[in-house]
């Protein structure tokens, strides 16, 4: 059980009153009574004095019992204990006692501190009286020398109504002290408490969802600056719940118009939140606190929810006969993910029907295409004069479309995800030296240097001859078109496990603006210069295909002017 904070305030103030007294009047008691010992030593050393002149006459004469006769009565009438001690610590005298019935007092301290010439004092229980006394002996002397010792004592049980009557009225004193104290620290808790359960019952509200909840307090202090940054802070919250609350709002909005399927999931693969899209998709109204592998069941997807543990993924998969993009982002540092399902069918059936179309196209092309190539030619061998430039013109660009029709069959035939590459061992050194030579003419017609850099041993790598051909092909073909002067570089390195070849060109470069898109199908920098050189877009886009099937890479690097650098990475055999 909580303590409220004026009970932990009054309690503490009360042991502190309750301490410092205690201590007071441990002190103060001790000094009484040390002042009422000294007080009374002071006494008895003085009275000691005064006797020592009358009983030394009758010491010195040898009248011991005239001496024991006049202590005695001066002890009735003062009430002090006399006792007269040789220097040897023989008790010649006592005002009680017989001499005789009393042991040797040479040892005593007060006695052997008389006898070095010292008035002595001591306090020690008497075994004899049962009860404290208070000793002082003063020396007799008689030329400079002690010859006796009058000791005085007296219990300091005569003190003890002093001392109790000192007591007595101090702790009346320290009662007194302690209840106004404490009925001042009752006041001032009862004050000091107030604002802070005003505080608490404030936070209280305020935690309960009252942001219009203030505290007004006036106390000038620390305590009213709280109050103020309290206020502050509930004018701040009212303001940021107000905000998300909106925020909430216009997100569950976005999320439920949103015709992608939507799916939140916790590392346990529990449903947190969907949206009615993902609802209408797995079929449930009411998903959340499942499973989504019983709601969604899509091996590929699970595995994809695995491995989406470092970063975003996203991937194809099919559910009940369609296909979704799906792309699974961790969000709350892995404690969550989230799931975008966009159904791409119908993307997939139009991207299907156009590569059918462009299949069948070229194919039906290919053939009139040959035919008018062929007549053409034959035309050519009987021509001359402005007939024989015509049908130049009508052959080359025959020849354009006879290479855009192969090419297209080509990167369709890539695109089918049947195809399968008939792998063998290739040295890589040796393809590209048996390629170059083919382009021998066109680089000596251009004045163009052509050569290949790379370590003394041959690189094998795994891959189907005819499709890398093709593309090392299209990378010299390209290199050759648009350079002219300087020449072609095919560089070849091995980087881990992977081997890497670099064809670099002196040519006129490509501008930053089109790196990101000349592997796309058609796309061209120059569309003048390309159709001059005979260009069909599609070379660059055979290539990224077939860097893909083999699991390689190719990018690109370049400087208008300065040339260009494709990079091949291919993986090597294990």
């Amino acid at each position: 059980m909580k303590k409220p904070i004026f009970l932990k305030l009054y309690l503490s103030y009360l042991l502190l009153i309750l301490a410092v007294t205690g201590i007071i009047l441990a002190i103060v008691f001790r000094s009484f009574g040390s002042h009422a010992v000294e007080t009374s030593t002071d006494s008895l050393k003085k009275l000691g004095m005064t006797l020592k002149y009358m009983t030394e006459p009758l010491l010195q004469q040898g009248r011991i019992d005239d001496l024991n006769a006049s202590i005695r009565r001066i002890d009735a009438d003062i009430l002090v204990r006399i006792t007269i001690i040789d220097s040897k610590g023989t008790v010649i005298a006592d005002s009680e006692r017989t001499a005789q019935s009393l042991t040797n007092h040479g040892s005593r301290p007060e006695v052997v501190a008389a006898l070095s010439g010292k008035t002595g004092s001591s306090v020690r229980y008497s075994t004899t009286l049962k009860h404290n006394m208070l000793y002082v002996a003063v020396p007799m002397t008689s030329g400079g020398t002690p010859e006796a010792v009058i000791r005085l004592s007296v219990p300091l049980k005569d003190i003890d109504p002093l001392l109790d009557s000192v007591k007595k009225h101090t702790l009346e004193l320290a009662v007194s002290i302690i209840l106004t104290t404490l009925l001042v620290a009752l006041v001032f808790t009862q004050v000091l408490s107030t604002p802070f359960r005003k505080l608490n019952k404030a936070s209280r509200r305020l935690a309960a969802g009252d942001f219009s909840t203030r505290v007004s307090l006036k106390s000038g202090d620390e305590i009213e600056e709280l109050a103020d940054g309290f206020n502050e802070m509930a004018e701040k919250l009212d303001i940021y719940f107000s905000e998300l609350t909106n925020s909430k709002e216009e997100l569950q909005s976005i999320i439920s118009s949103m015709g992608e399927g939507l799916l939140v999931i916790d590392p346990e693969g529990k449903v947190l939140l969907t949206n009615p899209s993902a609802d209408t998709l797995i079929g449930s109204a009411r998903p959340a606190g499942r499973y989504y592998w019983e709601l969604v069941r899509s091996p590929k997807l699970n595995s994809l929810v695995d491995e989406a543990k470092q970063g975003p993924l996203t991937d194809r998969i099919e559910i009940e006969e369609k296909v979704y993009l799906c792309s699974i982002t961790p969000i709350r540092a892995g404690r969550a993910k989230i799931i975008l399902l966009h159904d791409i069918s119908g993307m997939i059936r139009l991207e299907k029907i156009k590569k059918d179309l462009v299949v069948n196209v070229s194919h039906e092309l290919r053939t009139p295409l040959t035919a008018i190539k062929g007549f053409t030619e034959t035309l050519l061998d009987c021509s001359s004069g402005k007939d024989l430039e015509y049908l130049e013109i009508i052959k080359r660009h025959t020849d354009r479309l006879i290479n855009i029709i192969n090419d297209l069959l080509d990167l369709s035939e890539l695109e089918t995800k049947e195809i399968v590459l008939a792998a063998e061992e290739i040295r890589l050194k040796t393809l590209l030296e048996d390629l170059l030579t083919m382009f021998d003419q066109r680089l000596k017609s251009k004045g163009l240097t052509a050569g290949i850099e790379g370590p003394a041993s041959d690189l094998l790598i795994k891959g189907d001859p005819f499709r890398l051909e093709q593309l090392f092909i299209n990378l010299i073909d390209n290199a050759v078109k648009y350079t002219e002067r300087g020449g072609i570089v095919i560089t070849l390195a091995r980087s881990g496990d992977n081997a890497v070849v670099r064809v670099s060109d002196t040519g006129i470069g490509i501008p930053r603006e089109h790196l990101n898109r000349i592997f796309e199908r058609f796309y061209v920098v120059d569309k003048s210069r390309s159709r001059k050189l005979g260009g069909t877009g599609l070379g660059l886009a055979i290539v990224k295909h077939i860097a893909t099937l083999h699991k390689g890479t190719v990018i690109v690097e370049s400087r208008p002017c300065e040339g260009t650098t494709f990079t091949l990475t291919l993986p090597l055999p294990a």
